[in-house]
């Protein structure tokens, strides 16, 4: 009997990419491009980011990464930070904004008023 193996996060992350690139075939070697481009662009936007990213659950992050792999598949990648560069700056921008210490944001200490 064979063994079933459980679906990691990528694998599941790698379907739904594939799912919305309307790539329904079984084909090893688009697969495997597609998770190469897909690496690519997880990594680029966890550099953005500064920090690991759930695709699972950060929208924002994952409607990137389905865009980066489009233009991946396109061979257009070098065009997706141009086209892009406004959601990108958004995105890094939010996440420095969500790392920034109380007390380094600028907020009044309401402690002294």
């Amino acid at each position: 009997m064979a063994e079933v193996q459980e679906k990691t996060a990528e694998d599941i992350l790698l379907e739904d990419i594939l799912n919305e690139l309307d790539i329904t075939f079984k084909d090893k070697a688009t697969k495997k491009k597609i998770r190469e481009y897909m690496q690519q662009g997880q990594a680029r936007l966890e550099e953005l980011k500064g920090d690991t990213i759930n695709f699972a659950t950060e929208k924002t992050a994952r409607t990137l990464l389905f865009s980066f792999c489009r233009y991946g598949r396109s061979n257009a990648i070098e065009q997706f930070e141009h086209d892009f560069s406004s959601q990108l700056t958004s995105f890094a921008l939010n996440a420095a904004v969500a790392n920034v210490p109380e007390k380094e944001s600028g907020a009044a200490d309401e402690s002294k008023v």
